[in-house]
């Protein structure tokens, strides 16, 4: 009977298939990929070193035409002469401009990739930031013109410079170099006539020279500063600066943070001292000091040679490997005992 007939064999059933996922583990991997290597092709674009500005140069375009820096042309102009002041004021200026301007911008306050996983350029931009602080302190005590913004300027640079929250390090930084623009329109109005941005109300005048003590005593918070990161870049190999063995050296993660804390402070501290070198030009030359100064930049300039090498190497002697960090610490001591030097014969 048709009730008790036997079942069609198993084979012959429809078996459903299982639905299969492991796909789309291949896609996602190659996004995963795709993304490291785009934050390691940015991180090494990001971590390159700008290039400095020369004092002059930055004059001219705070003034709207940086043609005329150019001589060595027949057609070219001669740029006008600069007011006291005016050198510092346009190298600060250019050297925040560079800090939010450069690939990648500011880092220091990032908190996403590849911003985050970057160590050598925040630890870099914290030794230009202290040098720019140490500057425009020193412009407002020399200043009389523009005294009101440059208050406000060392007030933003004093604040917190690591801050990803309202207000941001970025507005910060913006709002310094915006005041450090004013207090550069308020000197050139007060240099008198042939000013580019002479304004007829300007009430005051601009001062003739600067005052020797307000550069010695930067001089002497710049001898300060490198022989802090003297000291640290001894401890990165483990000894003094006069060469003793000590027990607190650099912990080994660390040791490229400090070198590039350093290089830092050097690429700031040259383009800054270049523009001390042409607005107190009459007291240094007045006092003596002109060669030691001189020697002082090309210290300053020497720091920032190219490393070939990807990492930072602390090696020993004539051995295989170089020791950047104490080619660093030759750089830094010298230029501190050339700044000590000069302080003492201002």
């Amino acid at each position: 009977m048709a009730l008790f007939r036997k079942k069609a064999p198993l084979s012959r059933t429809e078996v459903l298939e299982t639905p299969q996922y492991g796909w789309i583990w291949k896609p996602l991997v190659a996004l995963v990929v795709i993304y490291l290597l785009v934050c390691i092709v940015l991180g090494i674009w990001w971590s390159w070193t700008p290039s400095p500005t020369d004092p002059r140069q930055a004059v001219q375009m705070q003034r709207g035409f940086p043609q005329s820096v150019d001589t060595g042309g027949n057609d070219a102009q001669s740029p006008p002469a600069t007011a006291p002041g005016e050198a510092l004021l346009a190298s600060n200026i250019s050297i925040l401009d560079t800090l939010l301007d450069k690939p990648g911008g500011y880092l220091r306050n990032d908190v996403m990739p590849p911003g985050l996983w970057l160590d050598n350029m925040p630890n870099w931009e914290a030794g230009v930031t202290r040098q720019v602080r140490d500057a425009v302190a020193l412009l407002g005590e020399s200043l009389s013109v523009g005294d009101a913004p440059l208050a406000q300027a060392n007030e933003s640079l004093a604040g917190d410079l690591e801050s990803w929250r309202w207000p941001a390090s970025e507005t910060v930084l913006r709002a310094a170099r915006n005041n450090l623009g004013e207090a550069f329109t308020a000197v050139e109005n007060a240099a008198g006539p042939g000013a580019p941005n002479q304004d007829a109300a300007a009430s005051t005048d601009a001062p003739a020279s600067l005052d020797a003590s307000a550069l010695s005593d930067w001089l002497a918070q710049v001898q300060q500063r490198l022989e802090t990161q003297t000291r640290q870049l001894a401890a990165n190999v483990g000894q003094s600066p006069n060469g003793d063995e000590q027990d607190d050296s650099t912990p080994w993660l660390r040791i490229d943070n400090v070198f590039f804390e350093a290089r830092g402070t050097t690429w700031a501290l040259a383009q800054l001292m270049q523009a001390a070198r042409i607005d107190y030009a009459d007291v240094i030359e007045s006092s003596g000091v002109g060669a030691d100064f001189d020697q002082l930049v090309a210290e300053l300039e020497s720091s920032q040679a190219r490393v070939w090498s990807p990492v930072i190497l602390n090696g020993s002697g004539f051995g295989l490997f170089a020791n950047h960090s104490l080619m660093m610490a030759n750089y830094t001591v010298r230029a501190s005992q050339l700044a000590e030097k000069i302080r003492n014969q201002l």
